[in-house]
């Protein structure tokens, strides 16, 4: 039976292990032991790519130990808001843990990363397909990491992690198997759609392991068997966790526990790639040529900090990047407390810098709308609301304009409601 409890930012996750496996040890084979698996919700230090300091030294500086002014937005003055409500039925129950992966105008694909169940929507919300082919066989994963969605192919490419032979499932989107992408050990890969024949690769492995991991971990893949293409010149030889391990003791056992932030980090948006990597001290772009075009440095340097303070990006569009400073405290993040955090908004026209906060004019109370990790078109971020978190507020009065007219069609049991975000 699955077990979690929020924590601040902050999601646990237990006893959820299907098809024989022990909650108390999986062992991957670079010899990692997890006890405990750890969900990261919504909300590495060492090296990057080699650029001549005359070719960095012009680029805007973001310094993560400053304060900025402070500035306030509705989400209505700057974006057009829609609200997609996810069509409820019997095939398609979200449940809580669910991730959105992909967005676009025709097609809307998430998980519940969990019970590994894919939902494919159309754009507007209206169910199409579902499947789940979570376990232990050859056409099957084990535990659900990422998606990434070849809209032209109508192909979904699954990631798995936590699996001692990791691989890469890729159906057809009503879920028929198609093939196997075979992958190397301690190899647990994040998903985006590069082009017809390729696949931008990111490395998780080294977030969590900490150790036995590549120093790079950007790579391209063949979408027809697997076999790595090229790779991005980013190399990381130390890279920064947002997990705490420490060690303990259940039901008499000894067991190792970790508690993890969900910190985002690169993102596909349209036809380009925002590489944000926690470890690195630069934020690059880059396009679908493969060029790595620098945008942003952080000062003081990621090897300086002590705590650690991280760098990630929320959303980017034409006009502005939204990004989180993260002071990582392990022994809070362990305790389940909050870390000292804030959110920059960095505009590109007059380099103007600002600590933010976006709200939402249907939800006057609201003080923050965080902006989900999803792969989306150019200038659209999403985020979501649980219909019983919108009729919680309804029944206090504290829903408006849209919204209000929405709930009259949903029931406090229904999937969640997308908001679609395009600024």
């Amino acid at each position: 039976m699955k077990q979690y409890s929020r924590l601040n930012n902050v999601m646990e996750v237990g006893n959820h292990f299907k098809n024989g496996t022990s909650s108390k040890s999986l062992r991957s084979k670079g010899g990692i032991n997890i006890k405990v698996l750890v969900l990261l919700p919504l909300f590495l230090v060492g090296g990057q790519l080699l650029y001549s300091q005359s070719t960095t030294s012009a680029l805007p500086i973001i310094d993560v130990s400053k304060n900025y002014p402070r500035k306030e937005f509705y989400l209505q003055d700057i974006a057009k808001v829609e609200y997609i409500p996810f069509e409820t039925n019997d095939k398609a129950l979200m449940g809580r843990a669910i991730k959105v992966f992909y967005v676009s105008d025709d097609y809307i694909i998430a998980a519940n990363t969990i019970e590994g169940d894919v939902f494919v929507y159309d754009g507007k919300g209206k169910w199409k397909y579902s499947f789940n082919h979570k376990g232990q066989g050859p056409r099957e994963y084990v535990y659900l990491n990422s998606i990434a969605f070849d809209v032209k192919a109508k192909e979904v490419f699954v990631s798995e992690w936590f699996s001692s032979n990791p691989k890469i499932l890729v159906y057809t989107e009503n879920g028929t198997y198609k093939r196997t992408l075979p992958c190397p050990p301690n190899f647990w890969p994040h998903l985006y759609n590069f082009d017809d024949e390729t696949l931008f690769v990111y490395d998780e492995y080294g977030i969590f392991a900490m150790k036995d991991y590549s120093n790079k971990p950007y790579l391209f893949m063949s979408k027809k068997d697997g076999s790595f293409t090229d790779s991005l010149n980013i190399r990381l030889p130390v890279r920064l966790s947002n997990v705490s391990v420490w060690e303990g003791e259940k039901d008499g056992q000894p067991v190792t526990f970790s508690r993890g932030m969900r910190i985002s980090y690169n993102r596909s948006y349209g036809k380009n790639f925002l590489i944000a990597d926690w470890s690195a001290d630069t934020i690059y772009r880059l396009t679908p040529q493969k060029e790595l075009q620098p945008m942003i440095v952080r000062k003081p340097p990621m090897q300086s900090t002590n705590p650690k303070i991280l760098l990630s990006n929320f959303l980017v569009t034409d006009k502005f990047i939204l990004l989180g400073v993260h002071g990582m405290d392990y022994d809070a993040i362990r305790n389940g407390q909050q870390i000292d955090q804030k959110q920059l908004m960095f505009d590109f026209k007059t380099n103007e810098i600002n600590e933010y906060r976006l709200k939402n004019r249907d939800i006057p109370t609201s003080t923050n709308v965080m902006i989900n990790d999803a792969i989306t078109p150019e200038n659209v971020g999403i985020t979501m609301y649980n219909a019983g978190f919108l009729f919680d507020l309804d029944e206090k009065g504290e829903i408006r304009g849209d919204l209000k007219g929405l709930l009259k069609n949903l029931d406090i049991e229904d999937n969640p409601v997308l908001v679609k975000i395009k600024f």
